[in-house]
């Protein structure tokens, strides 16, 4: 289609972009006017590629005060300065996403397990951690596929927007320790499904206890009940196949049936804002902290 014009609709079957979203583009100006050629009005095939890349940037979440720039990139065919605005672009917003998941397990821990509004930060923890997972993915993979010239099949923006993210890394400032990720692809990405359980499990503990060998660890006390040691343990083995540096030990002594769990310093946050933080001394059984 080289060379021909194409209306509306054929731009968005060949850009894979719904029409009234190339709408909505052509009124903020994104898109540009149709043109005319001789008796035909509409777009150049070449706008297609253009369109494509834009809807799976903002598929991203990208802010809409950069997608002007990034638009004028792919259209100067400017590879290596368009790859720059992209990365600066997803970097932006990665940065945004990682802040409202702090807030979201600030939330969470601040309501306690269990609670209605935990379960609500919760669901929205694990939400934006599958956006993060999503950008990193991304950044990486336009860093690790610079391209200069003219943009073109092999453009490093085309690739790397077609990366999944299955793997949540946290933000760590020590570049000589390995980070922490969780596979977010673990049982299906099932985590959201797991909240409900851990609901009902929670009504169960009698008391949250830190334990001795380490700081960033807590024991989750419970009454001695088989069958809550067994949904304990299908808890446990589906939470370290998503985030395999934790440590879950399920014992059962003359005190009853407690899970111990123990962090690296990287996650405490993720651990309070999911099982909670130890009672505070004196604290009679069963009540709250």
């Amino acid at each position: 289609m080289t060379g021909v014009l194409l209306n509306l609709a054929e731009l968005a079957a060949l850009a894979d972009v719904p029409v009234d979203r190339l709408r909505e583009y052509a009124e903020v100006g994104l898109l540009p006017p149709a043109r005319r050629e001789g008796d035909r009005l509409g777009y150049p095939a070449s706008e297609a590629d253009t369109m494509r890349l834009l809807g799976k940037v903002q598929a991203l979440g990208i802010a809409a005060d950069d997608l002007p720039a990034l638009t004028r990139g792919w259209r100067d065919r400017d590879c290596g300065a368009a790859q720059q605005q992209l990365v600066d672009a997803v970097t932006a917003r990665l940065d945004m996403v990682q802040l409202r998941l702090g807030e979201q397990q600030q939330l969470a821990t601040r309501h306690g397990p269990g609670t209605p509004k935990w379960v609500e930060a919760t669901q929205a923890t694990v939400s934006l951690s599958q956006d993060a997972a999503r950008l990193q993915a991304v950044t990486a993979a336009l860093r690790a596929n610079p391209h200069a010239g003219a943009c073109g099949e092999d453009c490093g923006c085309i690739t790397a927007l077609d990366a999944s993210g299955d793997v949540y890394h946290f933000p760590t400032t020590a570049t000589d320790e390995p980070g922490l990720a969780c596979d977010l692809a673990a049982d299906a990405g099932d985590a959201s499904n797991r909240i409900g359980a851990w609901q009902q499990v929670f009504t169960r503990v009698q008391r949250r206890d830190p334990l001795d060998d380490t700081q960033t660890g807590l024991a989750l006390r419970f009454p001695l009940d088989g069958d809550l040691a067994a949904t304990l343990a299908r808890l446990a083995a589906a939470e370290y196949r998503c985030c395999s540096f934790g440590s879950y030990t399920i014992v059962i002594d003359h005190t009853g049936l407690r899970l111990e769990i123990r962090m690296p310093d990287g996650a405490t946050d993720m651990l309070a804002a999911v099982v909670g933080v130890p009672d505070s001394p004196g604290t009679p059984d069963g009540d709250p902290a």
